[in-house]
Order: structure tokens, then sequence, then C-alpha cells
């Protein structure tokens, strides 16, 4: 496999590299999503009762990754943890009255790493040490992703979805950007059309086209372990 990105939610996987997996899958080389939970403490926006949200959000999570062209696709059914911030009554999956999260799933390295065993990736995106926002599934993820690829042993090079500027509150964590890529419209549309299959996650996608309209079209990352110039591809046989 050529890349693999790995996040703990539905939508974790569109925000920041859905354009690079829908022209990396137009341009032939194999690309590969395992979400860790069904992001089921998540908003149901009215949209489903609270104990449906899990397998509701499952299926807007599939016609995405579909849009996205992926070529393997996992979804696990680890527990969603809770977000750092709420909205008091705002309508809730039942997944919210858990406290457990992926932290409380350290057993999530071995699948981790039997997965890099199997699916053999040269290149993994996931999460910075700041998990964005410091969710603590984001958080999580970040860590037992780093964790497996260790263990493995293997030559990966490990991506982290990267601001082009860190918010005053994350700062902590945050590692600029070496690797940016700029989206044809063409593609762009395709990844807007994916993000709007997220339906029950609608105010998180309007929250950041409204604070990070410009990541849209660009998505950052950075490479760990680089230090030179800023680079234009993940891979540099991406391009056909």
């Amino acid at each position: 496999m050529d890349l693999l990105v790995v996040v703990p939610h539905p939508d974790d996987e569109v925000f920041g590299a859905g354009g690079t997996l829908i022209q990396y899958a137009d341009w032939g080389l194999e690309t590969g999503v395992i979400t860790l939970t069904k992001g089921e403490a998540g908003r149901t926006l009215g949209l489903c009762a609270p104990e449906e949200l899990g397998d509701f959000r499952a299926r807007e999570l599939r016609r995405a990754v579909e849009i996205l062209k992926v070529g393997h696709f996992e979804l696990h059914e680890f527990p969603n943890g809770l977000p750092n911030e709420s909205v008091e009554g705002e309508a809730r999956g039942e997944g919210f009255t858990t406290p457990n999260g992926v932290a409380d799933h350290p057993e999530i390295v071995d699948l981790l790493l039997w997965r890099l065993e199997v699916l053999r990736p040269r290149a993994i995106i996931t999460f910075a040490p700041n998990g964005s926002n410091r969710h603590p599934d984001h958080v999580a993820t970040h860590r037992f992703v780093v964790e497996a690829v260790r263990k493995s042993e293997r030559r990966i090079k490990l991506f982290y979805y990267a601001a082009p500027k860190p918010q005053p509150e994350y700062v902590e964590g945050w590692l600029p950007p070496n690797h940016v890529r700029h989206l044809p419209m063409e593609v762009l549309l395709q990844k807007l059309r994916a993000m709007a299959q997220h339906r029950t996650q609608a105010l998180s996608v309007l929250n950041f086209m409204n604070r990070f309209g410009e990541r849209l079209a660009s998505e950052t990352f950075h490479l760990v372990g680089y230090e030179g110039p800023i680079q234009y591809e993940l891979l540099w046989d991406a391009r056909p």
C-alpha cells in the first residue's frame, strides 16, 4: 500500500487528507483508511436516535470513503471518547454518556502493528502530538500509531496533520508543515462532496469551513524527521 490514513473518528479522514486520497487514487496509488471508532459520542442533529448514532455515522463514513476512492477501508468499534468541549443540551449520541475512549485501549497498538505487517504502507497520515485540538482520541491515536510504527521496524514515512499556524490554545504539540499539497478545483469539489456525507457532523464541517477555509484547497502535513525545504508531494513518485 502507498498511503494509509489512521484516525479515530468518521470525518477525520476528509478534512485534512480527503483531496490527497482522491488524487493519489486517480494516479494509481493504493490508498487506505483505518477508523478506530464509529463516533457514537458525536452530535446527532436530530437525524437519528442517540443509540443509532454509531451505525448512522458508519454509513456516512462508508459513503465518504467511496467518494474518496479509498482502496482499503477498515472501521473498528473502540469507544468514542468525549470531546473537550460541548454545548449544554445539544443532541448527542449515546456514547456521550460513557467516559471511555480510544486512550483506554492500548491493545490498539498491537492491532495497528498487525495491520502494518499485512498492508505494508509506504506512508501513514495521522494526528500530531497535540491531536490538532487536543481531543483525547486524537492524542491517543497519535501515540498508538507512533508506537506501532516503532515496533514494526519498517521504513514508513510518518506524516502528521499540520495546520499552517497553531491556534493559541493548541500551540503545545504543534509541528509546522513541511509538505503542502494544493488541490485542483475538480479534486476540491469531490472533497467537499465527501465532507457533505457526514451530515450528523454538519456543525463541525461548517465550523471548519468558517475558521479554516483556506485549508480546504491546501492540505498540509509534517513529515517526521524531515528538515529540508517545503515539498509539494508526500511520495516522490506520486505524480503520473
